[in-house]
């Protein structure tokens, strides 16, 4: 730098607007005020075209944050870009003027809501009296203006976003960043009328509520990708804020999953959906009923592969009855077939049934219960017989009924019709 150049820097003085310093500056970053500062100083030197190239080297900034520095300005509207690349500072004095005659001319132009409606005066006289102790900026009047105007918030709704940014402590006095974000996402769901308003902050809760109880199961904060997922499934899925807590508890006990994990959910979720379930009765009731329906599958396929042949209605019916009303897995179906298998050639599903029957009036419930009963009853079976071969050979007295109880007496004159031979080489296969 040169003496010339030094002695410059030390007389000269650059003037910063005061609209700057009330309406803007509070919402512009240390780096974006840094560069408009900088800018206000070459201006005034004259010293030719200003770009990115040019700042990136005298405020030894990168390229890439200079370039997100000017569209914060840009945005702000203090920076304007001409088709060269060079930057230009917009008169912000210039043109507040103009909106403020704009906004007073005869000419057919609307003017701000407050300035010609009475219920937006009171309003205006509401929020400053509420929020601001009596003393709103007039860059608040221009966001009240802005948000009645252009976005057509009805001026309830506009008085709740100044209720809800103070909740949230975002009620800064000169920074309207937190309120014009607010505003946008609230225009974005379709906010205009307080009944619309009211539908997005029930929505709001029942996220609230869903992601208080998804953090007690996972017992972890949520993070963002996590509270996504949840507002898919309350705000597009429609369920209620208790169904993915229900899901992921199902996961875990009756599925017995050791990680679930949000994607996992969602696929769950999109399904219950597209059946109109919304509430954990529908989903539990869903989910029986899709058990019931695998389970019947499966003791279909076993059947098919035991038996050997086309099921007909009949045995649906049977194996359907087995699945929903009786509950019987297939490993007690399975042994139940090898019992009668021991004994007959050709088996039926109704003889099948006939034994499952059987054990669940003794109440077996298992291939093990099943086990010791059909053990006991072949002993009972032995003795019975040993008593009844022993009484003929020594007297001649009426045989003692062999298997009384498991045969009826027409059966059991079919039986005796069989020789004593026939029956001791069936017990040796035993």
């Amino acid at each position: 730098m040169t003496a010339e150049e030094k002695e410059k820097l030390l007389l000269s003085d650059t003037q910063v607007p005061d609209l700057f310093i009330t309406q803007y500056m509070s919402s512009l970053t240390g780096s974006s005020i840094q560069i408009y500062l900088f800018m206000l100083m070459d201006r005034s030197s004259s010293s030719g075209k200003m770009n990115a190239d040019k700042l990136s080297k005298k405020l030894g900034m990168s390229q890439s944050e200079i370039e997100e520095q000017l569209f914060y300005l840009t945005s702000a509207g203090l920076l304007e870009r001409a088709e060269d690349g060079s930057l230009h500072l917009v008169d912000i004095k210039a043109k507040e003027v103009d909106r403020y005659i704009e906004a007073r001319k005869d000419s057919g132009l609307e003017t701000p809501p407050q300035h010609k409606s009475p219920e937006m005066m009171r309003l205006s006289r509401s929020i400053s009296d509420t929020f601001f102790v009596g003393h709103m900026s007039f860059i608040w009047q221009r966001f009240i203006d802005d948000s009645a105007s252009v976005h057509k918030l009805d001026p309830a709704v506009i008085y709740a976003l100044f209720s809800a940014l103070q909740e949230r402590g975002k009620l800064l006095n000169k920074n309207t960043r937190p309120a014009e974000e607010l505003r946008e996402e609230w225009c974005r769901r379709g906010v205009h009328t307080s009944e619309e308003l009211e539908k997005v902050l029930e929505g709001d809760r029942r996220i609230k509520d869903c992601v208080a109880q998804m953090g007690k199961k996972k017992r972890k904060a949520l993070d963002g990708v996590d509270i996504e997922y949840i507002t898919t499934w309350i705000l597009t899925y429609k369920m209620e804020p208790d169904v993915p807590p229900f899901l992921y508890s199902y996961l875990r006990k009756v599925k017995n999953k050791e990680t679930v994990t949000f994607a996992q959910m969602d696929e769950i979720l999109q399904e219950w959906f597209s059946h109109n379930i919304h509430d954990v009765a529908s989903a539990t009731d869903y989910e029986m009923k899709k058990q019931a329906a695998d389970r019947t599958a499966a003791l279909t396929n076993v059947c098919g592969e035991l038996f050997r042949k086309k099921l007909d209605g009949v045995d649906l019916k049977i194996i359907d009855k087995w699945a929903n009303t009786d509950c019987w897995e297939e490993p007690i179906i399975r042994y139940a077939y090898e019992v009668l298998h021991r004994f007959m050639g050709s088996i039926t599903l109704s003889q099948v049934d006939e034994r499952l029957t059987l054990w669940k009036e003794n109440g077996v419930a298992s291939v093990t219960k099943a086990k010791q009963f059909e053990a006991e009853a072949k002993r009972k079976n032995k003795d019975a017989y040993s008593e009844r071969k022993n009484a003929a050979v020594s007297s001649g007295a009426e045989p003692v009924p062999y298997m009384e109880n498991e045969y009826s007496k027409e059966h059991y004159r079919e039986k005796e019709k069989q020789s004593l031979d026939a029956l001791d080489a069936l017990l040796n296969e035993e």
